[in-house]
């Protein structure tokens, strides 16, 4: 069986999700492919809900039962697969392998799209970090409590996340600076459902970018009636670690610094990182989205121009790919 937990829908859907890619990439013997067919059937009726669509591994899994369910008649899903001969358990893979180009095209489909946000989303940073001499920038990551995950399904995940939407476009506490933001949803093995956050906040405003990330988890905290908590990027042993490798990112922002501005769209790329198809949302409502951004619109004021302000042509969206692809080349050497 496969090491996942099977007491919350986040877990069931990687279960199933790892138990196709392994049958289709890897030797998978008889037994353990009708013993592991049957537990995640289980497992998967016991989250089954109206309104949702799936990932094309996901998909490929409920092909498979469904046939099994036209054909057991009176018998119960584990009588059925335990008497199988070994022409119809072929039969059964067969159904999974012919899965197999929609789900590469899902995953090319996938790099599409995140290449396109990616693009879209440093834009709209860069735009919005060069409107003003100083911005803060701050990454947030929210999930929820381990013990809690069993409550939460992906509507409950979508509605904590729509609640959170609302705090920031109703400009409500802190976000009444804000300058632009990014939301991506994810699905992680051990985290579950969770959310990367990215937000650019005017620093003439609020100057404790720590406090402003801190407010952000204690506001999702109480969204999900304290199921979730959060990891604060900004703290100041981060920074510092950033600091010292050169990749400080986070924090104050000056414009006229292009290694800073660099940095801050290369933290913020995260967000699109085209390498993570492993942790993308594996099931969702029908038609939502898994990725939000801001509307950033100029304040039309024009940067004088002094020797200094000079210096912010000397960063964009450009600069921070070519440097986030070299460094990227470097870790695959």
């Amino acid at each position: 069986m496969f090491p996942f937990n099977l007491d919350h829908q986040a877990g069931v859907m990687y279960a199933i999700h790892t138990f196709v890619d392994v049958c289709l990439n890897f030797d998978m013997p008889n037994e353990a492919f009708i013993f592991n067919l049957e537990h995640l059937w289980c497992a998967f009726e016991a989250f089954k809900q109206e309104g949702i669509e799936y990932a094309a591994s996901i998909r490929a899994f409920v092909a498979v039962t469904e046939y099994v369910n036209s054909q057991r008649r009176m018998l119960n899903f584990g009588e059925y697969l335990s008497g199988l001969p070994i022409g119809e358990i072929k039969a059964l893979r067969r159904i999974l392998h012919a899965h197999r180009g929609v789900i590469r095209e899902e995953i090319k489909s996938f790099t599409r799209r995140k290449e396109l946000n990616r693009v879209a989303l440093l834009e709209e940073f860069e735009g919005a970090i060069k409107a003003y001499h100083e911005v803060l920038v701050i990454r947030v990551d929210l999930y929820y409590s381990k013990d809690r995950l069993i409550e939460i399904t992906i509507h409950d995940f979508y509605q904590h996340v729509g609640k959170l939407r609302d705090l920031i476009t109703d400009k409500n506490g802190y976000f009444d600076a804000l300058l632009t933001y990014a939301i991506a949803l994810e699905h992680g093995i051990t985290k579950g459902f969770h959310v990367h956050l990215a937000l650019v906040i005017n620093e003439s405003k609020y100057r404790n970018d720590y406090n402003i990330a801190k407010w952000v988890i204690e506001k999702w905290q109480e969204i999900t009636l304290g199921k979730g908590y959060g990891w604060n990027n900004n703290t100041t042993e981060n920074k510092k670690n950033y600091r010292d490798q050169g990749t400080l990112g986070i924090g104050m922002i000056r414009r006229t610094e292009p290694d800073q501005g660099n940095n801050a769209l290369k933290t913020v790329a995260y967000l699109s990182d085209l390498e993570k198809y492993r942790q993308t949302l594996l099931v969702k409502p029908r038609g939502r989205r898994t990725f939000y951004k801001g509307d950033y619109q100029h304040h039309g004021r024009p940067i004088p121009d002094t020797e200094e302000n000079r210096r912010i042509k000397e960063w964009n969206a450009q600069t921070a790919l070519a440097k986030l692809e070299e460094e990227v080349w470097f870790k695959k050497i």
